[in-house]
């Protein structure tokens, strides 16, 4: 078995020295093979180990044992060794000062430095000796007492300073955070070598300022300088923290260049595996642990918490069974990542089987693990409130051993509190903190602001934040958030300048805050202050930070900022709710589409909402195949089960003009709610089968579904539209008492459709006037002008019109519909006149759908050759199969744009022509037109549809117009 003095782990940094003559002296002591690293932890019990006790013992072997302690980091034997020595040297000294420095208390060997200078004085300190306290002092920043050391190595002149010396230097001051001057003494260095760039590299990453460690490291390479592991190590972690993948590939290969590569060096890869998995190319991290010859529990922690960082929580899992299956065993460290993973899935199942391996393997006294454990339970209790588990934090509290409490542990039950707004036992720990004398730790004041705020007292938050002497970042944010949480915009505001003004840089969880806060007042001016803030920090890509620029832009009607922002992030971190929302707000129902594709590129994540909006976007004919690919990749990642979802479906196939679609849609979804039924009864009615919505209506009150005022006014359509007076007076009369609905215009204009097309139209006067008095108004008018020039009556049209002009005497609707009475009564001079008025309504326009494509027609617009030739074309089978044009349309026909004697002139005309020349024979042709479909294509549709083969479907400002076999869903009442 190796020796003690031979194992590289343990060898003295600087071995004592002794003659050879010295040996035969303590030959009745243990050989030194016989003391092996194995069992090197149970030398302190014998009695070789009490050199002390033998007065013959020769200081060649003090030093030798005292060595052994010191290796072993038997730090008070070695002091009690070092105190009974009768004479100490150089060495002795410099041993247990170097053990100090190594183990520690670090403050030791800087008190055993002042013990010697004042000792005795022959004793002097030589250069390592300096070099040791330099870095006891690096390590406790005691800048002071290390520019004292500097300045003695000073005055014993410039021969004094030997290469370690000056690496030692460096690298205490560049601890204590000068890195102005270790670049100075670092530059008085005539040659230095590995150690000393080392220092600089180190100093420069490890105090943020990567770009120029990273210059450094070139210098390195341009002037010849061996490269060893840690120098890696360090260019590596900067390349993680500016997380530049590029840079990092490159370094990589150069180390496989200079023999590092595949399982050279363990850390080494583990920092490499940390590399890849910030920089989010989970195929790196994954090639480089599979290249590993060997793993640590670092290794397998590294490759965790990278799945966990990259939110690929189900992969560490599964990498974590791996781990238990073939180390079957792990650290605090592991315990954290996987609880992460497990409360962001809010599996509680999962997280209880870690709970029950942290009790079998003594964990519980592991506070970071319990810090973890009691997170993962208030995750999962914040996402699926039960009474069964709201209480589990508290008792795991309780159950701690000893009651060991420190101040994560105290904020992580302060978190508890903030999220079932639990003041009282938020008191209770606040007592507590004080108590244990954590309430000064930032963790813990930054929780307590928190729940404060949470539990709706901002004021007392306030007053916890004004007792911080000097509040850092995460302090200042706290309050922000808690303030904005409150309602308190404009002091959050406030705040935020008050932060700047002390000089504290924000960071993500800062800028979310004050962006919510800007959002909240409306005001985009000091949103786009802080954008330009943004820009100037390392937040500009921040996921969160850029997400809620987009909701800022979105919700202050900017969403062409908000798509700009896009670029900034991944595809699969770009919160698409907002931007659909943003983009359907803006009715740029087009860029919703485009969103689409790119969601399915990069099988992005939207909730339930956005699936709403995106089939809200696709309610229009011409845009029925985007609403079929909608609804697939709904359907592959499972999005369709919410009802929410299925609701907005048969939305859109409504909207679409596929009813049948629509149909079907209600009948799979599993669960029905209202809002299913109101849907697919309003859909039936727009589509003209009143007689089905009246069934479905039936239906759903044999269910006990809940009625609300949109279903109640869908049937009264439906009855309207049947002319099923009784019925629709009888549900008018009895909404208030049996549905709990008031009646409103809407409503009670559906009764008066009701009594018109049954003719009953003296019957409609008394209603109007008895009945519903007090709900009268526009509606009511406009429904009884439309109903009489259904019916040609001229006297209730004029009189309807008169009331209607009445109320609002800029209604063109209105003029349109009297021209069309005047002209089916034959009254040309008349309608003459009422046309003049309808000649300020606004541009006619018409789209269809081809192949993805949607083509608009417009007024006045001549159409393309091939268009005109099929136009002229169906004027000609038309006119031989005997189609007249019905004459009393034709005033406003011709005024509205150059009449074609067949009534083919108008833009939808030319777009189902188009439709006729591009689409598949037997393909239904769906129109969408801007304005009220004239009566002359509307004769002319019912017409065409009775020899094209085809479904023609056009869904103008009225309804939907389905012409099948020489008939309209709306029979003719429109």
């Amino acid at each position: 078995m190796q020796s003690l003095l031979t194992c590289s782990s343990i060898t003295p940094s600087f071995p004592p020295c002794f003659m050879q003559n010295q040996l035969s002296k303590a030959s009745r002591f243990p050989p030194l093979k016989h003391i092996t690293n194995h069992n090197l932890k149970q030398l302190k019990p014998t009695s070789f180990l009490k050199p002390h006790a033998n007065p013959k013992l020769t200081l060649f072997y003090f030093n030798l044992y005292l060595q052994l302690y010191v290796n072993a980091g038997f730090m008070p034997e070695a002091r009690d060794l070092f105190d009974s020595m009768p004479e100490r040297t150089l060495i002795s000294w410099t041993i247990l000062m170097s053990g100090y420095a190594k183990h520690g208390p670090t403050k030791e060997a800087l008190a055993l430095f002042k013990e010697m200078l004042s000792g005795d004085k022959t004793v002097r300190p030589d250069s390592f000796v300096y070099a040791v306290v330099l870095r006891s002092c690096g390590q406790m920043r005691e800048l002071g007492f290390g520019k004292g050391v500097h300045g003695q190595v000073l005055k014993k002149g410039k021969a004094f300073l030997d290469g370690f010396l000056e690496n030692s230097l460096v690298n205490m001051y560049s601890s204590c955070g000068l890195l102005e001057d270790a670049v100075l003494i670092f530059d008085g260095i005539e040659k230095p070598g590995l150690v000393a760039w080392s220092s600089m590299l180190s100093a420069y990453v490890k105090h943020g300022l990567e770009k120029e460690g990273l210059n450094v490291f070139l210098d390195m390479v341009f002037n010849g300088i061996d490269l060893d592991a840690f120098v890696f190590s360090m260019v590596i972690k900067a390349c993680s923290n500016l997380e530049d993948l590029n840079l990092g590939i490159q370094v990589h290969g150069l180390m496989v260049k200079k023999g590092f590569g595949k399982g050279c060096c363990l850390f080494l890869d583990n920092s490499l595996m940390d590399f890849y998995a910030k920089c989010k190319d989970l195929k790196g991290l994954r090639r480089v642990f599979d290249q590993l010859y060997e793993k640590d529990l670092v290794s397998w922690n590294t490759l965790i918490m990278g799945y966990v960082h990259n939110f690929h929580y189900l992969e560490a899992l599964r990498n974590f069974r791996v781990l238990m299956h073939e180390v079957c065993y792990c650290d605090d460290f592991t315990i954290a990542s996987i609880l992460k993973a497990v409360s962001s899935l809010h599996d509680k199942d999962y997280g209880r089987q870690v709970h029950g391996y942290i009790v079998r393997t003594g964990l519980v006294s592991n506070n970071y693990a319990m810090c973890s454990l009691l997170d993962m339970y208030i995750e999962c209790i914040e996402h699926e409130s039960s009474d069964r588990w709201e209480n589990l934090p508290l008792k795991l509290y309780v159950g701690l051993e000893r009651g060991e409490s420190n101040g994560f542990i105290i904020a992580s039950m302060l978190k508890w509190c903030s999220m079932l707004s639990n003041l009282d036992n938020g008191k209770l720990f606040h007592s507590l903190a004080k108590k244990l004398a954590v309430d000064s730790d930032p963790y813990v004041i930054s929780a307590l602001i928190d729940m404060y705020s949470k539990c709706g007292m901002p004021e007392a938050a306030l007053r916890v934040f004004e007792r911080v002497e000097d509040p850092g970042v995460a302090t200042w944010s706290a309050l922000i958030s808690g303030l904005s949480w409150n309602g308190w915009f404009v002091e959050a505001l406030t705040c935020f300048r008050k932060m700047q003004f002390n000089c504290i840089e924000a960071n993500e969880f800062t800028f979310t805050s004050v962006i919510l806060a800007s959002k909240a007042l409306g005001d985009l001016r000091k949103g786009r202050e802080l954008h330009c803030k943004i820009l100037k920090t390392c937040y500009e890509s921040n996921v969160s930070v850029v997400n809620m620029l987009i909701n800022l832009y979105s919700e202050l009607s900017d969403h062409q900022q908000a798509l700009k922002l896009c670029s900034l992030i991944s595809d699969a971190e770009i919160s698409w709710n907002l931007l659909i929302q943003a983009c359907l707000k803006a009715n740029d129902y087009e860029m919703i589409h485009k969103l689409l594709r790119r969601i399915q590129s990069c099988s992005g994540c939207i909730e339930p909402i956005a699936v709403c909006d995106i089939f809200n976007s696709c309610t229009s004919p011409v845009l029925l195949h985007m609403g079929m690919q909608a609804q697939a990749y709904m359907t592959k990642r499972g999005l369709l089960s919410h009802p929410t979802s299925g609701n907005s479906l048969i939305q859109m196939y409504s909207g679409c003009g596929q009813i049948a679609e629509a149909d079907l849609a209600f009948e799979l979804m599993p669960e029905k709610s209202s809002m299913s039924w109101a849907s697919i009864i309003s859909a039936k009615v727009e589509h003209g089968h009143p007689s089905e919505a009246l069934a479905l209506f039936n239906d759903m009150r044999r269910r006990n579904k809940l009625v609300d005022s949109s279903t109640l006014k869908s049937t009264l359509k439906a009855c309207g539209q049947m002319g099923r007076v009784d019925e629709a007076h009888s549900l008018l009369m009895s909404m208030e008492v049996v549905y709990g609905v008031e009646p409103s215009e809407e409503h009670c204009s559906c009764v008066v459709e009701a009594f018109a097309r049954a003719g009953m139209l003296e019957e409609v006067d008394n209603f109007i006037n008895e009945v519903i008095p007090d709900k009268v108004g526009t509606t009511i008018w406009r429904t009884l002008l439309l109903c009489a020039r259904v019916i040609g009556n001229m006297n209730i049209a004029k009189f309807a019109l008169e009331k209607l002009l009445e109320l609002d005497p800029s209604d063109c609707f209105a003029n349109l519909l009297l021209e069309k009475v005047l002209l089916m009564s034959g009254k040309w001079k008349d309608a003459s006149k009422a046309v003049v008025k309808t000649k300020t309504i606004g541009s006619n326009s018409s789209w269809i759908e081809v192949q993805n494509k949607i083509y608009e027609f417009v007024s006045k617009q001549n159409p393309t050759e091939e268009v005109s030739y099929k136009l002229a074309e169906l004027e000609r089978e038309m006119e031989e199969l005997g189609y007249v044009a019905d004459r009393n349309h034709l005033l406003h026909d011709a005024e509205e744009e150059e009449y074609n004697g067949a009534g083919l002139g108008h833009t939808e005309m030319k777009a189902i022509a188009f439709g006729l020349i591009s689409l598949p024979s037997g393909m239904p042709i769906r129109v969408i037109k801007s304005v009220r479909m004239c009566g002359g294509c509307h004769s002319a549709c019912k017409f065409m549809s009775t020899f094209v083969d085809r479904e023609l479907v056009v869904k103008d400002t009225c309804t939907f117009h389905h012409f099948r076999k020489g008939k309209c869903s709306c029979q003719d009442s429109w």
